[in-house]
């Protein structure tokens, strides 16, 4: 048992002195680890692209002016696809060298609106992801655009994408993954 000296208010500037005694629980508080990002690829790109959609609309909206005429949002995100294609190192430098990058393929639907119109897109993207000490980090992303719901448009030309607002979303939620904020 601990004790605490309390003193309450005396005659003149005195006071009387008394002792409380302390409980204490048994029981200690513990503090909960946080909940880390899966080490499978599989696990992690399966919680991103559920995710993906309202990381980057969140980003779109914080961005977007309200005299904007052309915005866009996500609407849905496909199923990660894994199997790798073959690259030269001097084609798409790695951004970490140190850790071996692991191909990353998805698609979403983007709805963009102009004025009172809305159109429909597939962005197609190529994510590159390294596991670090810190994490899962985006290496780089590489993106394409088509129409939908056919694309009888030619596709665009890849284009390096970790600038774009889609890139942000993924490097933003990697890191909140990371962190333990991301609930599976």
């Amino acid at each position: 048992m601990n004790y605490l000296p309390v003193c309450t208010p005396g005659i003149g500037n005195w006071c009387d002195v008394s002792v409380v005694r302390l409980y204490q629980e048994s029981t200690p508080v513990l503090a909960s680890t946080p909940q880390t990002c899966p080490v499978k690829v599989e696990s992690l790109t399966n919680l991103l692209v559920r995710d993906l959609p309202g990381y980057t609309n969140r980003l779109i909206q914080q961005r977007r002016s309200r005299t904007d005429k052309l915005y866009s949002s996500i609407v849905t995100a496909s199923m990660p696809e894994l199997t790798p294609i073959e690259t030269s190192s001097r084609e798409y430098p790695a951004r970490f060298p140190q850790a071996a990058s692991t191909q990353v393929f998805i698609g979403t639907l983007e709805r963009q609106y102009t004025g009172l119109q809305s159109t429909q897109l597939q962005q197609f993207y190529w994510l590159f992801l390294a596991q670090t000490r810190m994490g899962w980090r985006l290496a780089n992303i590489y993106s394409r655009t088509s129409n939908f719901p056919t694309a009888n448009t030619a596709i665009s030309p890849p284009m390096e994408s970790s600038k774009t607002v889609v890139g942000e979303a993924i490097r933003i939620w990697l890191n909140d993954c990371y962190l333990g904020k991301v609930k599976e």
